[in-house]
């Protein structure tokens, strides 16, 4: 018996517009390793903008401060300070007839009969007796001597006491110190003059001997702080004309193969030369009636520049950068006029004035020029910080590490004080 056949079925197409066509699968084209590149460079994009952000940020910080910086820096150069306020005092007694210098932040007080040393504090460091009619008195860095003009001793002292006495034999007519403790003096021996270089102990390190007839008299000496190199200032007079000569000797190893150890030296017709100063070890000045001029080489100085002036010079003033010429300022309202001038000779500033000034100190940039009851302050290049009254009867005024205070030394008072 026959199996029936199966009935086959047809396939329709639906026609119905609800039914949703089937989606085909289409391939990534993109790799997993493009991803990351596309993702990182999303990334460093993202880094890059926040660290231009930052930069803005700072950079306008920066403008800001510069911008403040200049305001505040502009005013302070142009600030005018209008009284002294005293931020301490100290007890002190100063004897009439004592001179007070400067000596390094330290004070030194002297007279006839001895000289002490006075910190900050108005507290006596030491105190050194003697007996002297005319006493002469030279500091260089943290070493001072003193001697009796026509004596022959010399006293030489540093911060913490006495560091030696020096008996030279001879009437001293002129010495200095170096900050070695070396002293060198112009003696006094009938015919010649002889030229002695010490130490502490006494002893005769160096020596030369001068004469009128032969290079004439020296009338100023000059020692570096090293101690190896001196300047002698010699006046020779012939008759009717007259010259000076400055000669520079060298008393380390660059002197030993030189005639008399004398390295260079430089004649001034007509001019006399009284002062002979050393600014530092590499650097001198000399003072003549009608000029100055500067010097340069530690070892072998050298004429570095001369300035010619025209009328008297009243007063010199050194510093550790400047020199100060004072003249009598006639026929002008001011009194006085001082010309400032750098190492190299060159003028940085000139000032006038009128009051009867004590002592001028030039300080970093500043100058200070004061007397009893009255003081100016001028930046060198600048203009007046200060021109005013001073109170209590000023002896000295010493600067101080800080700029515009000072401390001011009375009969019987030390006083720290700053412009305002």
């Amino acid at each position: 018996m026959r199996k029936p056949k199966k009935e086959k079925k047809l396939l329709r197409f639906s026609t119905n517009k609800n039914v949703k066509p089937l989606n085909r699968f289409t391939p990534k084209t993109g790799s997993k390793k493009e991803k990351t590149k596309k993702k990182t460079e999303e990334l460093w994009d993202k880094i890059l903008r926040h660290r231009t952000d930052i930069m803005i940020r700072v950079g306008i910080v920066i403008v800001v401060l510069l911008l403040a910086t200049g305001f505040f820096y502009f005013r302070y150069l142009n600030k005018e300070y209008t009284q002294v306020s005293v931020v301490k005092s100290e007890s002190l007694v100063v004897t009439m007839g004592s001179e007070v210098m400067r000596f390094g932040n330290y004070l030194l007080i002297y007279s006839n009969d001895g000289m002490k040393c006075v910190n900050e504090k108005g507290q006596v460091v030491w105190n050194e007796t003697f007996q002297m009619q005319n006493p002469m008195i030279d500091i260089s860095g943290d070493v001072v001597g003193i001697a009796d003009y026509n004596g022959s001793i010399i006293y030489m002292m540093n911060k913490s006491g006495k560091m030696g006495t020096i008996n030279t034999g001879m009437p001293i007519r002129k010495f200095c110190v170096s900050n070695k403790g070396l002293a060198i003096a112009i003696l006094d021996d009938s015919e010649i003059t002889p030229i002695h270089i010490y130490d502490t102990a006494g002893e005769t390190i160096a020596y030369f001997s001068t004469s009128m007839r032969n290079s004439g008299y020296p009338i100023d000496i000059a020692i570096t702080q090293s101690g190896y190199v001196v300047a002698v200032s010699y006046l020779y007079v012939d008759n009717a004309s007259y010259k000076t000569d400055v000669a520079f000797y060298n008393f380390g190893d660059v002197g030993q193969n030189q005639t008399d150890n004398l390295v260079s030296g430089y004649t001034y017709s007509n001019a006399i030369v009284p002062e002979v100063k050393f600014i530092d070890n590499a650097n001198a000045v000399a003072v003549a009636d009608n000029r100055l001029m500067f010097y340069s080489g530690d070892q072998k100085p050298v004429s570095n520049g001369e300035v010619l002036v025209e009328n008297e010079i009243s007063a010199v003033y050194y510093g550790d950068q400047y020199v100060a010429l004072v003249f009598n300022n006639t026929g002008d309202e001011e009194r006085y006029k001082v010309n400032i001038y750098d190492r190299n000779g060159k003028m940085k500033d000139s000032i006038s004035f009128n009051m009867s000034y004590e002592d001028i100190l030039l300080t970093g940039n500043q100058v200070v020029v004061y007397s009893s009851d009255e003081c100016l302050v001028h930046v060198i290049g600048g203009m007046d910080k200060y021109n005013g009254p001073l109170e209590g009867g000023v002896l000295a005024m010493l600067p101080t590490n800080i700029n515009y205070r000072y401390v001011l030394v009375t009969r019987d008072s030390l006083q720290t004080v700053e412009l305002k």
